[in-house]
């Protein structure tokens, strides 16, 4: 038996709700499988991602660009990011798919993204097939065929990550989403590493049948790896589907309305977590983007009796041996890492585990080695500050390498935390009604007054679907139950009954469909916690709420961008030897390379100005990061 999810209720404002969900939402298999399953998506989008971080760059600088329209290209990255991922969050949200709401987009995207990724890798023969080989013709369509597929794949891309991570909230109960969001952070771990493990091996003799160049091979091994990560989340994902006979299509006028609606009226503790988010990532950006350059310079200044060349090469390498030690730092954090959370259930897993094994001296330390989960972000923010700030203390590829590496226990915590916290926000924020029920009168059961003559309020009882994983729920929505045990109910004051119906659960409600707002319907429209303002149910709007979370992320990458190109400017003395592109398949010397921000003249020093302003934006980030965890706990 299904039920519905939400039902049509009454808003103060008299309107109602247009998302109403039927179904359930579960993962399919094993339960070991379920948490790797929903998340192996996010591997294959940092693969990707990682491919054209490196390779889009100097392939576009092959064809002839100059770095500054190369630069302009690039900036879809941001751009995508700003507009795509609240878009497609809100159309995800409403979207009435029998599929479900996030899987259709999820699939659509990584169409899109492969054969844009596929494009660029195939571009030279893709342009020849309608223009001459060689020709003037050729170079010019080869050259907007490759700008076509940089947008291609960065707008797509952003729209994949966006469902990805709706679908993560949809799918898990609060109690899961620390674990949820650790294994997604793991996944993003794997996918890092493996960028930097392929990039140092030479794919053509690998694959030689799927291509004649590593780009194109990549292409090829990246695209197919999107498609299966994905294609395993879609089969083994049950969601839940919108039922929706009052909701009206919306133009795109109307969407972006509502994006800047629900970003105004954001509840005080997301807003919380997308204003650390801002502080935050205006220090990573600088990490991401000149950590290769930063260290190659400090490498060249070492060692002035090499050439420039040679010396910046061989810089870059260190560069990008760091930011390997970094990703591999990452990765075990956010293995072990949940063990120590008080929120995960991993912990607890652990916990009945040691029980069992003896000496008793286990359990007891491992019982005092706990956080809170906000606890553990803030402190993530601290050591991140403190690496930043390293750079009054050390001038040398060592100390640099050293502060790198340890700053990945934080990037570990960054790619989880706050995500969790998030998804825990959304779900915990709905009222005193559960997400999956709905307010019903109970139509047997009344309390008579000691008067004896007047009726108390009908008892409120909730409607529940169960788990049995109907394929089409929308052929029984006139079929329900309710039960008034529910745990959101815990804490309403319950009316005493007589001894035929002391039995909750024995209490039954009925709902005529048919009847809602009419007279003698057995719902009780409106008839709500009317204290506490509605938000119409953040749960269906997950989508949108992450995309605007992203738009908190992505700002700070226009402010560090332009703050470094003033910095360069005022600190640069002269023109120093273009870096050159390590051989290893590094995300990160890309991000530098793409983003047009290498110095003309900017050496360690300006570096060293950039990172400790990001030391100062992590230390806000830290502040407010432990305000909102007193906060968290305060109302736990």
């Amino acid at each position: 038996m299904t039920g519905f999810a939400a039902l049509p209720v009454a808003e103060d404002g008299g309107q109602n709700d247009d998302v109403h969900l039927v179904g359930v939402s579960k993962i399919q298999g094993p339960r070991w499988l379920q948490l790797p399953i929903i998340t192996i998506g996010l591997l294959g989008v940092q693969v990707l991602w990682s491919i054209e971080m490196s390779y889009g760059t100097p392939y576009l600088l092959s064809l002839g660009l100059t770095k500054s329209a190369v630069a302009m290209v690039f900036l879809a990255g941001p751009i995508s990011g700003l507009v795509v991922q609240p878009l497609i969050g809100v159309l995800a949200d409403n979207s009435r798919s029998r599929f479900g709401r996030r899987r259709p987009y999820m699939l659509i995207g990584v169409l899109i993204c492969t054969s844009a990724m596929l494009l660029l890798g195939f571009t030279r023969p893709f342009a020849t097939i309608f223009t001459s080989s060689g020709s003037t013709a050729n170079d010019i369509l080869t050259i907007w065929l490759a700008v076509l597929a940089i947008f291609g794949i960065d707008f797509s891309i952003n729209a994949v990550q966006a469902v990805d991570r709706a679908l993560l909230v949809d799918t898990l109960p609060p109690s899961e989403q620390p674990d949820g969001n650790a294994w997604a952070a793991r996944m993003l771990g794997v996918g890092s590493v493996a960028g930097y493990f392929i990039g140092n091996v030479d794919m053509t003799k690998v694959f030689p049948f799927l291509g004649n160049t590593e780009l194109e091979v990549l292409s090829v091994v990246g695209s197919l790896l999107l498609i299966a990560s994905h294609v395993a989340t879609a089969v083994n994902v049950k969601e839940k589907v919108v039922v929706s006979s009052q909701a009206q299509k919306k133009g795109l006028l109307n969407e972006m309305k509502e994006i800047w609606v629900n970003a105004k009226s954001l509840p005080s503790t997301i807003f919380q977590i997308c204003l650390i988010q801002f502080f935050a990532w205006l220090g990573w950006f600088p990490l991401l983007f000149n950590t290769t350059e930063f260290i190659a310079e400090l490498y060249k200044r070492a060692h002035p009796e090499l050439t420039a060349e040679i010396a910046l090469e061989e810089g870059a390498r260190l560069g990008s041996r760091a930011m390997f030690y970094n990703a591999i730092l990452s990765l075990v954090a956010s293995i072990f890492l949940p063990f120590f959370v008080a929120e995960a259930t991993s912990r607890r897993s652990m916990q009945e585990t040691l029980s069992t094994v003896p000496p008793n001296i286990w359990i007891r330390w491992f019982n005092k080695l706990k956080v809170h989960l906000a606890s553990l972000w803030a402190a993530s923010h601290m050591i991140f500050a403190v690496c930043m700030l390293a750079t009054f203390f050390y001038s040398g590829v060592f100390g640099a390498t050293l502060f790198t590496t340890l700053s990945g226990f934080s990037w570990a915590v960054t790619q989880w935390a706050p995500f969790a916290l998030l998804a825990d926000a959304i779900l915990s924020d709905q009222g005193d009604e559960d997400a999956s029920s709905i307010l019903l009168d109970d139509t047997r059961s009344r309390r008579i007054s000691q008067a004896g003559s007047e009726m108390q309020d009908p008892e409120r009882q909730f409607l529940v679907g169960n788990d049995d994983g109907d394929e089409h729920p929308e052929d029984e929505v006139h079929s329900f139950r309710s039960s008034a045990s529910m745990d959101e109910d815990r804490n309403r004051p319950k009316p005493e009954y007589g001894s035929l119906m002391q039995n909750d659960s024995a209490r039954m409600s009925h709902l005529d469909v048919h009847g809602v707002g009419g007279s003698g319907s057995h719902l009780e429209v409106g008839a709500l916690d009317h204290n506490k303002p509605r938000d119409g149910n953040l749960a269906a709007k997950a989508g949108i709420i992450l995309g605007i979370h992203n738009v908190f992320i992505v700002i700070p990458q226009f402010i560090i961008t332009g703050i470094s190109s003033i910095i360069f400017a005022i600190t640069g003395a002269g023109e120093t030897p273009e870096l050159p592109l390590p051989s290893g398949n590094s995300t990160v010397s890309g991000l530098v390379t793409r983003e047009g921000i290498s110095p003309s003249g900017g050496g360690p020093n300006s570096y060293a100005y950039i990172f400790r302003l990001g030391g100062i934006s992590a230390i806000v980030a830290f502040v407010l990061t432990v305000k909102l965890a007193r906060h968290l706990k305060h109302t736990a």
